[in-house]
């Protein structure tokens, strides 16, 4: 596999519809806290279901929050409403975007729909992060890849920088989990493309070749995933505890 392609282990980096948000108990040191979960944006019902399953999942382990979901494209309700309706109700509201990079969407939709607003925050993305990197080997090795199989890491892809710096970073977090090197590859805007990635292990005759997918539920990208020519292709992060775990680390951040 090419060296532009190729992250090696290294030592870990620094690591339900909206109606469905119930009354909650005073939290943070007994001000009252709404967690606004914001998602992309999916047509794909699996795609909608694991949102919704996500923000059941954060009620039941933190039952002292108000959760309720956002969306940044294709869905509603978008994340500057949400945010505008929740700010006179609570104390502080914490927008947490269920994105793995810090792309466009974190760093101006997300943070544009807060800053109006001196009791409500954004987050930066899920990852990268150690579970996750914990969570994409775990689908690698449910998914039948083995030691010897070419890996390729596929992150949605973005034009800024700092998103495509994120899936590096995660990709070498994976690299230190599953003790190879570990290729990145890109849904969009960044390169290589996952279908390069994936060719540019032909020339290894005999090698298998298994894409991570740093995605969370299933949807066009996921779709794009399966044809990429990849002998295994992971399923979506889903509603892990590790990725609800993220999102409560994220929330606690200041």
């Amino acid at each position: 596999m090419p060296d532009d392609m190729t992250v090696a282990p290294t030592a870990p980096d620094l690591a339900p519809p909206e109606s469905s948000a119930v009354a909650t108990a005073p939290a943070r040191g007994g001000r009252r806290a709404a967690l606004v979960l914001v998602a992309h944006g999916t047509a794909s019902p699996q795609g909608r279901r694991v949102v919704h399953d996500l923000a059941d999942a954060v009620r039941a382990a933190r039952p002292d929050l108000t959760v309720t979901e956002a969306y940044v494209d294709v869905q509603e309700p978008k994340v500057a409403d949400v945010v505008a309706r929740l700010v006179p109700e609570f104390d502080e509201v914490v927008a947490v975007p269920l994105l793995f990079c810090g792309g466009y969407h974190v760093r101006v939709d997300v943070a544009k729909a807060v800053a109006p607003h001196d009791n409500a925050r954004s987050t930066g993305a899920l990852g990268p992060s150690r579970p996750i990197a914990e969570l994409l080997a775990q689908r690698l090795r449910e998914a039948g890849a083995r030691p010897g199989d070419a890996i390729v890491m596929a992150a949605a892809g973005s034009s800024r920088a700092e998103a495509t710096a994120d899936a590096r970073a995660q990709a070498r977090l994976l690299a230190d989990v599953w003790g190879t090197s570990i290729g990145v590859a890109f849904g969009s805007a960044a390169t290589p493309s996952v279908p390069d990635a994936v060719s540019a292990n032909r020339d290894h005759p005999h090698v298998r070749v298994a894409v991570a997918a740093l995605l969370l539920g299933e949807g066009h990208f996921h779709d794009k995933l399966t044809r990429s020519g990849a002998e295994i292709v992971t399923a979506p992060l889903g509603a892990s505890p590790q990725i609800v775990e993220q999102i409560l680390t994220r929330f606690e951040e200041e």
